[in-house]
Parts: C-alpha cells; sequence; structure tokens
C-alpha cells in the first residue's frame, strides 16, 4: 500500500520504486495494479451524492442566500496528459485543441461544500464537455429542483438539465453585445467567486502528482481507478469553502 500511494502522490516510475523497495520491476507493476484494484473497492464509497438536506444543512455562508442555497453540484472538467498512443483512431479520439496534446478528460462535481459527489471515467480528450456530461452517468444522479452550476462551456445542456426538472446555473453571455451590462457583469463575478470551488478540487485532486505527469500507456488502463481512488482520499480532507 505505501508503495502505491508513493506512486500516486508522488509519481515515481517503476524502476525508482523498484531500487527503493529492492524489487524488480515487474514486481512493482503487479503491486501497483494488485492495490489500485483493492483501493478502488474500499475508496470509491467515499465519493457519493449526499441528500439534498445534508447538503443544505452543511452550505458554506457564500451558498446561503436564496438565489444559491438550492445549489447541489458545482462541475467541470479537466484533463490527465498521456502518452502519443500507437493507434491512429485512438490518437484521433485522445487529442486536445485546447490542451494541444494527447489527454484522458474526465468530469468531476462537487457540492457547495467542496465533498467531490462525482467523478466521470477517463473519456478521449476529444470528447466535449456536453457529451461526457450526458453518456458518464452524471445525469442518472441528478433529481428534481437541482440546482447545477457551471462554466460557459455547459450552456448548451440546458434543455438537458430542464427536462430532469433541474436548474443550471452558468454566467450570462455576451450575446454578440461589444460590451456586457452591468447587471450581467456582476451575475458572472458571484458565480465565478463560487464556481472556483470546483477547480480547487480539481486542483487538490492533482496534487497527487500522478495526474500532473504526463501517464504512459501502459497507466491508462488503470485511470478511471486511479480517479476513484484520488477522489476518495480527497474526501476525507478538511471542507474547501472557508466564507
Amino acid at each position: 500500500m505505501l508503495l502505491t500511494f508513493m506512486k500516486l502522490r508522488l509519481g515515481l516510475l517503476d524502476e525508482d520504486l523498484a531500487d527503493r523497495f529492492q524489487i524488480s520491476v515487474s514486481y512493482v507493476s503487479r503491486t501497483f495494479t494488485t492495490w489500485v484494484k483493492l483501493l478502488k473497492v474500499f475508496l470509491k464509497s467515499f465519493v457519493f451524492n449526499a441528500q439534498k438536506d445534508d447538503v443544505r444543512e452543511n452550505l458554506p455562508p457564500s451558498f446561503r442566500s436564496p438565489k444559491y442555497s438550492k445549489v447541489r453540484h458545482i462541475i467541470d472538467c479537466s484533463d490527465v496528459f498521456i502518452e502519443k498512443p500507437q493507434n491512429l483512431q485512438h490518437q484521433n479520439q485522445c487529442w486536445s485543441d485546447y490542451k494541444h496534446h494527447h489527454t484522458a478528460k474526465y468530469l468531476v462535481s462537487i457540492n457547495p461544500s467542496g465533498m467531490i459527489n462525482f467523478v466521470s471515467d477517463c473519456w478521449g480528450g476529444r470528447a466535449s464537455d456536453k457529451h461526457i456530461t450526458l453518456h458518464s452517468g452524471f445525469m442518472d444522479i441528478i433529481e428534481p429542483y437541482d440546482c447545477i452550476m457551471a462554466d460557459k462551456g455547459f450552456s448548451n445542456l440546458l434543455q438537458e438539465f430542464t427536462l430532469l426538472h433541474a436548474t443550471l446555473m452558468t454566467p450570462p453571455g455576451r450575446h454578440g453585445t461589444s460590451q456586457m451590462p452591468a447587471s450581467d457583469v456582476a451575475k458572472t463575478k458571484e458565480i465565478a467567486n463560487r464556481r472556483i470551488f470546483v477547480e480547487q478540487a480539481i486542483r487538490r485532486m492533482k496534487f497527487f502528482r500522478i495526474l500532473k505527469c504526463e501517464a504512459p500507456l501502459t497507466l491508462c488502463q488503470h485511470l478511471d481507478d486511479i480517479l476513484k481512488i484520488i477522489s476518495g482520499v480527497c474526501n476525507l480532507y478538511p471542507p474547501l469553502p472557508k466564507y
């Protein structure tokens, strides 16, 4: 278990771990694979969608106003750099124009107190935020009258959330105008000051350097399990919002 967490937290190479523990590289690989599967089974239970009443009882001060008290999910997508796949089709699916690199992309949702309540499996970096949100299983945990806060890149999901009787809260766009009205600027600032918590949660996850370094192709098969483990560990940390 120590070897596994050293690889997750420090992003150490198998050769380095083999030297530290005086074992073979192949034994490091087998040990890591075994413990990742075991830890995922245990730690994935720490990532769950809390009941509405529990979320409201633990709202930080900045969410207690009537406008934001119904927020139950704050969502965003993030990426992990991966080694260039050999298969041309996989190269196409994993290429991210935004990152200019081959990536694995995943969706993270937190509640207002900063607890991760959903993390998706990895998709190719070419997948859009909308596609991942619709097909990752996140829509299955949405309940009527939930409020979901997101970046304006998710605004094209308004209809899908409306069909579930949920509310999508995103910053207002410019709508073709040269300058946003003062009211829209204020609303954008208010939402950004609260949506930043999901970015902090993702930054907390990337405290584990295995998500910051380029993942070799041999590690890609474990990325889904690794995300569940890291999310479960992060939920043991103190709440994010202080105000």
